[in-house]
C-alpha cells in the first residue's frame, strides 16, 4: 500500500525499529508516499494510507512480517 504522513506531523527517530530505513523517513517526512506492506504500530496513528493495493515490489517490507 502507499501511505503518506499526516499533515503537520513528524515521525520520531524509529524507523529501524519499525523495519524501514532511514531514507524511507525522511521521504515521509519530506511529504512524500512511500510503499509499506504493513503500517507499524508506533506510527498507525501519524500515517494515511493513499492506496490500499498490494505492491509488487519488495523495495519497502516490514522486518516483522511473513
Amino acid at each position: 500500500m502507499k501511505v503518506k504522513l499526516k499533515k503537520d506531523r513528524i515521525l520520531p527517530n524509529n524507523w529501524k525499529s519499525c523495519g524501514y530505513t532511514s531514507d524511507d523517513w525522511e521521504n515521509l517526512n519530506n511529504g512524500k508516499t512511500i510503499d509499506m506492506d504493513k503500517v507499524p504500530e508506533l506510527i498507525e496513528n501519524d500515517i494515511d494510507v493513499v492506496s490500499s493495493g498490494t505492491s509488487t515490489s519488495s523495495k519497502y517490507k516490514n522486518k516483522g512480517g511473513k
